[in-house]
This record gives C-alpha cells, sequence and structure tokens, in this order.
C-alpha cells in the first residue's frame, strides 16, 4: 500500500511540473484555428484534401503552420493585420478555393495569407 501511495505522489508531482511546460507555449503567442477541408482547398503553396485541420500562427512570425493529425502537412506564407474587434470564434476565410484569412478566437490579430 505504501508503493502504491509513493507512486501516485510522484505521477502527481510529473504532473504539476509538466503543467508549467503547457501554459509557456500559449504564454509565447501560439495561436490555432480548426479548419475542415470539404473540398480541395490551397493555402498557399499547398494543396489540402478534405479532412481536418489546424492552422497555427505566432504572434509576430510571417508563417503559418498546417497541421493534420498532429503532423506538419505545410506551411504558408502570411503577414498580420489588425481587425476592429476580438472574434468570437475563429474563422477561416476562403475565396475560389483558397484561404486567403485567418481570424483567430480572442484576438484583435489576424492573418492574411500572400
Amino acid at each position: 500500500m505504501r508503493i502504491r501511495a509513493t507512486r501516485s505522489i510522484a505521477a502527481l508531482a510529473i504532473l504539476f511540473l509538466a503543467v508549467p511546460l503547457f501554459a509557456a507555449k500559449n504564454a509565447a503567442g501560439t495561436n490555432s484555428a480548426t479548419f475542415s477541408v470539404r473540398e480541395a482547398t490551397t493555402i498557399g503553396q499547398t494543396q489540402l484534401k478534405p479532412g481536418d485541420y489546424t492552422l497555427q500562427a505566432v504572434d509576430g512570425q510571417n508563417e503559418l503552420t498546417i497541421l493534420q493529425n498532429g503532423k506538419m502537412v505545410g506551411k504558408a506564407t502570411c503577414h498580420w493585420i489588425a481587425l476592429p474587434a476580438k472574434p468570437q470564434a475563429s474563422q477561416v476565410l476562403t475565396d475560389s478555393g483558397k484561404v486567403t484569412q485567418v481570424n483567430f478566437r480572442g484576438n484583435t490579430q489576424a492573418v492574411q495569407l500572400d
């Protein structure tokens, strides 16, 4: 019984030590938006097939990372623009099968694709 309690305390200690690592990632200004593709769509030079993707951009950097199932499938050049208000939800704007802008929930900055 004593060994089980010691292991439980050790596991909790590791969990508490790991929490700041996750907080640090958000503190660095990583913004993300989920995006479901229903038909072939282009982001920069990357052609996306139907499926679910996560789009990530770090404040101050001019690159949008495209992830699918946690794996990077592409990158696109972008630039930051100011929004008049913070959006309530993340939005991915498209035009003729191309992603043109990504608005991030709660951020007055958005990225436009070059």
